[in-house]
């Protein structure tokens, strides 16, 4: 426990503040750094000169500082990269986001009847349009894409989903496909073993409680060696899937498959 006048050599939040100057940051995050800081020390066993201290927010302000998002350099060979923002915008793409968010638009309103519209009227009517399907929507990352699908082709009492073993994978963000059919109502059904899956694994799964197979892309890691994966084409040629949903998880975009590539509709 520290002495009075241990404590008392602990500088004021605004001293500080002010040996700091400007940090290019929000005030209120540099105040709060300081503050965690100054906590630190009434409850550590000594008190660095009033400099030292000054200096080690400003290098913990560097490193926040570097967690915005900025611009960077993509050396690293992949053009698609996860980590960096996938792929720049076009220029075209960019002048028109700074040319509508800089300005009132019609997001949620229908400049025809001039009442409340809907948001994504005409983005999901030309996704459609794109993929060959009846329909679309659009989320902002594919583990809830992932949930919506799932909850509606694997509804009781059709709600079984066959998945290979090696496909049991943690996505980015920490998701968890296991987690995520949970999460949605769905019943696992596993197949196969890690190294190898078989399209005949997937047939004899299949049972009146199977509502679709899930296929998971491996877009973050590879298997090599003694290994088997049964592709998606050749998992739609087999005629025994014929009454079954089949979906993909590819994570990345999937344009120009259309509906009659993709899927196996259920029959009536």
């Amino acid at each position: 426990m520290k002495t009075s006048a241990a404590l008392r050599a602990i500088p004021a939040v605004e001293k500080i503040l002010q040996a700091l100057g400007d940090t290019g940051l929000p005030r209120p995050a540099v105040v709060a750094l300081v503050r965690r800081e100054l906590a630190a020390l009434r409850s550590g066993k000594a008190v660095p000169d009033f400099q030292a201290l000054v200096e080690r927010l400003r290098s913990a302000l560097e490193v926040l500082g570097r967690t915005r998002i900025q611009p960077v350099i993509n050396g690293t060979g992949i053009l698609v990269h996860t980590n960096l923002g996938r792929a720049p915008l076009g220029p075209v793409v960019v002048e028109t986001l700074a040319a509508i968010a800089g300005n009132y638009n019609n997001l949620e309103f229908d400049l025809s009847s001039g009442e409340r519209g809907s948001r994504a009227t005409y983005l999901e009517t030309n996704l459609a349009l794109l993929c060959g399907a009846e329909a679309a929507t659009v989320v902002n990352n594919c583990a809830a894409a992932l949930v919506l699908m799932l909850r509606h082709f694997a509804a009781p009492p059709r709600n079984e989903v066959v998945i290979s073993r090696g496909e049991l994978v943690q996505i980015g963000g920490g998701f968890r496909i296991p987690d995520i059919l949970e999460t949605s109502g769905a019943k696992l059904r596993e197949v196969g073993t890690t190294n190898r899956t078989s399209v005949d694994d997937y047939a004899r799964a299949i049972r009146r409680e199977t509502a679709l197979i899930l296929k998971v892309h491996r877009s973050n890691f590879f298997m090599g060696g003694f290994v088997e994966t049964a592709g998606t084409e050749e998992i739609a040629a087999r005629r025994r899937f014929g009454l079954l949903q089949r979906r993909q998880d590819v994570r990345r975009p999937a344009g120009g498959h259309h509906r009659g590539q993709e899927q196996a509709r259920r029959g009536p």
